[in-house]
């Protein structure tokens, strides 16, 4: 019974688990789930044909591999929830993923150990790894800092990234453990760790790809190429050459010979290669800081209001982040022989950091970055602190603090969950903890917005506080358009003018400042104001605003080509001026000839136009761009249109 008792436990710590999560599965959609889910028509799928499954999963251009597996697993949430948009079921599903990846990290963890105690430290208890495994996964598990990676229904794309890639490191460690002892099946246990998993991981979330490297960290700090047999030990030693160096001196090559493909991409930033990259150097420290010493109050959705670092001593804790990390890198490779399991916990938590905290132009912050790169981190303070050869006398305090804190980890889940639970709780949390987000002043005033739509008494209260978030938000950061544009919409659903000085202040950041992604969805929901005839901007004044954005010389090519879909829309639907939507239509393809939306608009506006013949050319250029069929069910339709039309 004694050797089962972890696993009896594990049980128990899954269902903790969910009880302090369930509070918060009620909770609305946000962010990015708006663009990726919510209102992604081609996710309603109606049934489970190749077709709809393809359309589904290539829906959204996220990332280089458009995550299919990811995006895919959101269609099944909406087909077997009866094409419902509830988002319960979404979150509900995130839950039972983030379940199983805490099983796998007890799996894991206890491979680990027991290969490690094995080779490494040989007076640890032969039960030591079962329960250091039980006590890892249940401070993974509860932790508030994964809470973002559960509750954030668009992060399914970290968990399921986490999710293969564990799997992957399973498979590589039972592959590893036969090597050891010269037995048969290591090395296709090992091959099947990258050559399945890896693809996987990638499919769902591009940090996939840093897998092979989780397994070189494992190597170089604990098992060090040690193999029963030479030949074995050269596998190995090529097996990293082909997965790991290889790979990343063909994509240093690459940058070396096309260096705008990441250069461009920052134009869209207001920061540039080099302040991410001292700015990344806090950041982490940061991170480090909310995993061991966890704080709800620092934690958030939204973390827009962090300082950039311009210079190495602006702000001056700068240069001491980037000594830290360049120390925590040099205490790794002193570590590696004395104390090889705290060099691995170390080098873990920075391999999960080599992609999205480094020099690649994401936002500067977001906690799911911590779900998988944690656990290297929870690895070595808990085993630290259970640890039972050293300090034996004080063994039961230990225990009694690991359990206190993990205890800890699950309240502060529970509370943090409540206040995702509901909108209101949600975002006065946002602003009550990061008064200086932009971001979580623009949510609570849209959410105030809405509120004021449904109960006209409340709309004179509602209106001052609602305008003073927006307002806000606006002067707090120069690239902030959203707060801006909830002004213009705040004084439509309570009928008050438009201040002419919030339109010029809105046209001269569209043209001059690095604006969000999410400015199409803005200019799009304008449109539909102007289509509804419900907007007071007149057709010049939305127009100057379109031409605004598309004079930006910091927009990416993706965000103009969206933002030009847009004028498609307005010139096609609201001034039906067909010609010049149809050159709209062409500039787009102009810009980049293998996107498919601008396409499709040219062949239902020529359809329009009568012009069948250039309709059916366009569309036979279109087929031949959609190898993976995702729009065939659009095509069709646009084909019976021109058979009836002759």
């Amino acid at each position: 019974m004694q050797r089962f008792m972890p696993r009896i436990l594990l049980v128990l710590v899954l269902l903790a688990t969910f009880m302090s999560y369930r509070p918060g599965l009620s909770g609305p959609f946000i962010f990015d789930d708006g663009i990726n889910i919510v209102n992604n028509t081609h996710l309603k799928i109606h049934d489970l044909s190749p077709q709809s499954l393809s359309e589904a999963a290539f829906s959204v251009p996220s990332g280089v591999f458009m995550r299919p597996i990811s995006m895919l697993s959101f269609a099944l949430n909406y087909y077997y929830d009866a094409g419902s948009s509830a988002v319960f079921s979404f979150k509900l599903t995130n839950l039972v993923i983030h379940l199983f990846n805490g099983v796998a990290v007890f799996v894991l963890v206890w491979q680990l150990m027991a290969l490690y105690r094995e080779r490494r430290q040989p007076g640890l208890p032969s039960a030591y790894p079962q329960w250091l495994a039980l006590v890892v996964s249940a401070a993974w598990l509860l932790h508030p800092l994964n809470l973002t990676s559960v509750l954030y229904a668009v992060q399914r794309m970290t968990s399921l990234a986490a999710f293969f890639t564990l799997l992957g490191l399973i498979a590589y460690l039972w592959g590893r453990a036969r090597l050891y002892t010269g037995q048969r099946g290591g090395i296709p246990a090992i091959l099947a760790g990258l050559l399945v998993f890896t693809p996987l991981a990638i499919l769902s979330k591009e940090n996939g790809a840093l897998l092979p490297f989780f397994m070189l960290a494992a190597e170089l700090t604990l098992f060090k190429f040690e193999t029963a047999e030479p030949i074995t030990r050269r596998f190995l030693m090529g097996f990293f050459v082909l997965c790991t160096v290889l790979p990343v001196l063909v994509f240093i090559a690459y940058l070396a010979l096309h260096p705008d493909w990441l250069l461009a991409s920052y134009s869209r930033r207001d920061f540039t290669l080099s302040e991410r990259l001292m700015t990344e150097a806090r950041v982490v420290w940061f991170y480090l800081r909310l995993i061991v010493l966890p704080s709800t109050s620092l934690m958030g959705l939204y973390h827009d209001d962090i300082v950039i670092s311009r210079q190495l001593l602006e702000p001056f804790t700068t240069l001491p982040a980037i000594l830290g990390i360049l120390a925590l890198l040099g205490g790794v490779w002193l570590l590696r022989r004395r104390m090889p399991l705290a060099a691995f916990g170390m080098l873990f938590f920075i391999v999960g950091h080599g992609m999205e905290s480094t020099f690649l132009p994401l936002e500067l912050v977001h906690e799911h970055r911590n779900y998988l790169p944690m656990l290297g981190i929870l690895l070595v303070f808990f085993h630290g602190l259970i640890e039972p050869i050293h300090a034996a006398k004080a063994r039961l305090p230990r225990r009694v603090v690991a359990a206190f804190l993990i205890a800890l980890f699950a309240a502060g889940t529970f509370f943090r969950a409540s206040s995702w639970g509901n909108s209101l709780d949600l975002w006065s949390a946002e602003v009550e903890h990061h008064p200086a987000s932009a971001r979580a002043n623009t949510e609570i005033g849209d959410f105030i917005e809405y509120l004021s739509q449904n109960d006209p008494r409340a709309m004179e209260i509602n209106y001052p506080l609602a305008r003073r978030y927006f307002e806000r938000a606006t002067a707090l950061q120069k690239n902030n358009v959203n707060g801006l544009f909830g002004l213009i919409r705040l004084s439509v659903s309570h009928g008050k003018p438009v201040e002419h000085g919030w339109l010029d202040e809105l046209a001269y950041r569209l043209e001059h400042e690095a604006i969000p992604a999410n400015v199409n969805d803005q200019l799009g929901t304008m449109a539909q104001c102007l289509f509804q005839y419900a907007c007071p901007l007149s057709a010049s004044q939305f127009e100057t605003l379109l031409n605004a954005s598309l004079r930006n010389q910091k927009i990416s090519l993706r965000d103009k080509v969206v933002i030009n879909s847009i004028t498609i829309y307005y010139l096609f639907n609201i001034v039906r001026d067909f010609p010049a939507a149809a050159e709209a239509a062409r500039r787009s393809i102009e810009w980049d000839p293998q996107e498919l939306e601008s396409r499709l608009s040219l062949v239902t506006i020529l359809v329009a136009m009568q012009r069948h013949d250039e309709a059916r050319e366009q569309i036979s250029l279109f087929k031949s761009l959609d190898k993976k069929g995702a729009r065939t069910r659009d095509i069709d339709l646009l084909e019976k249109q021109l058979g009836q039309g002759g």
